[in-house]
């Protein structure tokens, strides 16, 4: 069991005293291996995204039910938050996830992906700033665009083989090539939607925040992150129902692949989402518990690092290509986070957050 966070509203989030490690080793161990799982889906349907999304938020969902009853009356608990901070969370997180799968179907690499989606760190910082009150040091800034940068040069290194004529002297042989101008133009709806996704993810970490200091009276942190979690599950029912007819083709599809074993008759498609489904359950909570017992940005860069160590582990698995910007890139990003994380989480809002 995750440590909850206990003490008075003013404290910072994550004291050395009471830090909880388990969300890192969740968030890492997690997060990490149900890449490759859905990589290895991916390599097989590339418009599977919804069909990963949806399996995961039933999964999920179905597992979380059993904590969610009384033991007695086999009811379900009584939300200890307003359903308006349910609602509103709710719509953040299953719009940010479902974009975030659905940009596959728009040549949207996993390496490409990950990586775009970790330069969010400038939009928690910016929308933390102006919209959320909080406060950040010039070091702490200069950091984080570090960071930033180190991620962004990552992504162009990667990105090298879908630009139209250009050529990746240091890629692997045979990565790079020239995409038609429809390729080109379909790549490019997928970059916007990563953009719409970041901040999504901004916005919604800020959010999080922001209702557990507003109900800390009502539950610890970690009884509020699994509420949330379970009512936000159940609102992506909606969006499978909205995406059906994309979800059961790739469900048609992945039926029909090999058998892993005759002596274990599992399509192999679907070995990998069971896969993916286990080890995402684990990165979903862990992430949950992160937002719960750290600041926005804390949580980011977390986030950040482990993306960047999920597209390592992709190039050497999978074979995709790596290039001298994501050498330049490594330095910056773990030198950024080492010197980020020398200075504290910046200080919690001071006003009072109990309205809605």
């Amino acid at each position: 069991m995750v440590a909850s966070v206990a003490g008075p509203p003013s404290a910072a989030w994550g004291q050395p005293s009471d830090t909880p490690i388990l969300p890192f080793i969740m968030v890492f161990g997690g997060c990490m291996s149900s890449i490759v799982f859905m990589e290895y889906v991916l390599k097989g349907d590339p418009e599977a995204g919804n069909f990963i999304n949806a399996t995961e938020f039933v999964f999920v969902l179905l597992q979380s039910i059993p904590g969610r009853l009384e033991p007695q009356t086999w009811r379900f608990r009584p939300l200890r938050a307003t359903w308006l901070s349910h609602i509103q969370h709710a719509v953040l997180w299953v719009s940010m996830s479902t974009l975030a799968n659905y940009v596959f179907a728009f040549n949207i690499s996993v390496p490409i992906h990950t990586l775009f989606r970790s330069c969010n760190i400038i939009a928690s910082l910016v929308l933390g700033f102006f919209f959320f009150g909080q406060r950040y040091s010039f070091r702490q800034i200069v950091f984080v665009l570090v960071i930033t940068v180190g991620i962004f040069l990552a992504s162009i290194g990667d990105a090298q083989k879908f630009l139209s004529g250009a050529t990746c002297n240091d890629c692997a042989p045979g990565s790079s090539s020239n995409m038609s101008s429809e390729e080109l133009g379909k790549w490019g709806v997928g970059i916007v939607m990563l953009v719409c996704v970041q901040l999504f993810q901004a916005t919604l970490g800020h959010t999080q925040a922001v209702f557990y200091r507003r109900f800390q009276d009502k539950g610890s942190r970690d009884e509020l992150a699994d509420e949330y979690l379970f009512t936000s599950h159940i609102v992506s029912l909606l969006m499978i129902l909205a995406l059906w007819e994309d979800i059961s083709r790739s469900a048609r599809l992945a039926f029909a692949t090999p058998v892993l074993h005759p002596l274990l008759p599992l399509p192999r498609r679907l070995a990998w989402m069971v896969l993916n489904n286990l080890t995402q359950l684990a990165c979903i909570k862990g992430v949950f518990r992160l937002s719960a017992n750290f600041s926005p940005l804390t949580v980011n860069v977390t986030l950040s690092v482990r993306k960047f160590l999920s597209v390592v582990l992709s190039a050497v698995w999978f074979g995709n290509p790596w290039t001298s910007l994501h050498s330049i890139a490594t330095m910056m990003i773990f030198g950024g986070v080492f010197a980020y994380s020398s200075f504290g989480a910046p200080p919690a809002v001071k006003k009072s957050d109990k309205s809605d």
